[in-house]
């Protein structure tokens, strides 16, 4: 049947949603692997999410194709049931969608901070915002035995242990909840990190704009009563589907604005910032804590013959101090033996470098010289 009612709006917002996640991930996909960095869980994750999004979006077109959006009254009996079945499925791959575009949130995060705590309330939000996503999903088709009565009406002899609504109100409860603390968290976790402001200042304010996909979270909320309308199911849950994906896009939006400002640099002829550098850098290393390494000695730096060598770049000749009883050598211009990382400065550089020597004197009963 042709599409009426809420059908035609509700699916033009859906398919330009869409595009837009799509266009975003695309463009933070290219930054990662051709322009900075790499590509990490948090771009698998969102990919998945686009995916699952797009399902939602095919699926709900299937839907108003026999009568998504309009009145029951309007839909004769077997176009009424495709329609509930094909839309409780693209309920199901949306509920998971949501989950895991906060995951991936998250997960964006963890690539920068390095705190323990920090990290346990991601983990915190992570765990429960899947647990109620999944739940949800799951609540989709087990809400009634047979599975079949939930869009079939002339099944009668059914059971419905489930309040779907219930369980949506938290779930969503739950998602708007965690738009706003992802918004907010950035201000507190990367003001005292030591990265350039401008830095600090992009990803802040562009996860501040989740607060907007928090506000699509809460109208989206207020209205879950409708799935409990069977008598007009197809017309009442028309708003909360269009909600439900413009809180995700934003949210998907929200994540990669921070990641493809080198590649919106580049469009715009610059070259890549300190800024830039900075977190590309922190994003592709593990965090490493500092070993309290007392070094003295001769700082030498030589131009290196044998360039296969990626294991040191300075040497730093450790010498005893009498109050030290153990000693350790480190090697400084190497990060985690990452050949093709920017972490590795100047390593097989084919630069003029220096050589210097130097003398230290210990003012504690012996002097050292190297």
């Amino acid at each position: 049947m042709p599409l009426g009612g809420k059908g035609p709006l509700t699916i033009a917002i859906l398919m330009v949603e869409v595009v837009l996640a799509g266009g975003f991930i695309a463009m933070r996909l290219y930054t990662r692997k051709f322009l900075k960095g790499g590509v990490g869980a948090d771009d698998y994750l969102l990919m998945i999410t686009w995916v699952l999004q797009f399902l939602f979006t095919v699926l709900m077109i299937v839907s108003s194709a026999y009568g998504f959006g309009q009145h029951n009254t309007d839909i004769n009996a077997d176009d009424l049931r495709k329609a509930m079945e094909v839309e409780l499925i693209g309920q199901f791959f949306i509920s998971i969608a949501m989950g895991l575009s906060k995951v991936a949130v998250a997960a964006f995060l963890m690539r920068i901070i390095v705190a323990r705590w920090h990290k346990a309330v991601l983990w915190f939000w992570i765990v429960t915002m899947m647990a109620w996503s999944l739940l949800l999903a799951i609540s989709c088709f087990a809400q009634c035995a047979p599975v079949e009565a939930i869009w079939d009406a002339r099944i009668e002899n059914k059971t419905c242990p489930i309040n779907l609504t219930d369980i949506a109100f938290v779930m969503c409860s739950w998602s708007a909840a965690m738009d706003f603390f992802l918004a907010a968290f950035p201000w507190v976790v990367l003001w005292k990190l030591n990265m350039p402001k401008k830095e600090k200042i992009t990803i802040c304010l562009s996860l501040s704009l989740g607060v907007v996909a928090g506000i699509c979270g809460i109208v989206r909320t207020s209205g879950l009563k409708v799935l409990s309308e069977a008598a007009d199911y197809l017309y009442a849950t028309a708003d909360s589907i269009i909600w439900t994906n413009s809180e995700m896009t934003i949210t998907i939006m929200c994540a990669s604005i921070p990641v493809i400002r080198p590649l919106w640099t580049k469009m715009l002829g610059g070259s890549s910032s300190a800024a830039d550098r900075w977190y590309y850098k922190q994003s592709d290393k593990p965090s490493e804590g500092s070993s309290g390494i007392v070094t003295i000695g001769r700082w030498r730096k030589e131009r290196k013959t044998d360039t296969t060598n990626t294991d040191a770049d300075f040497d730093l000749e450790t010498v005893p101090r009498p109050d030290v009883t153990s000693t350790k050598t480190t090697t400084i211009g190497t990060f985690g033996g990452d050949a093709d990382s920017e972490n590795g400065i100047l390593r097989n550089s084919q630069m003029i470098q220096q050589r210097r020597e130097f003398t230290i004197d210990y003012h504690g009963g012996r002097d050292l010289e190297a």
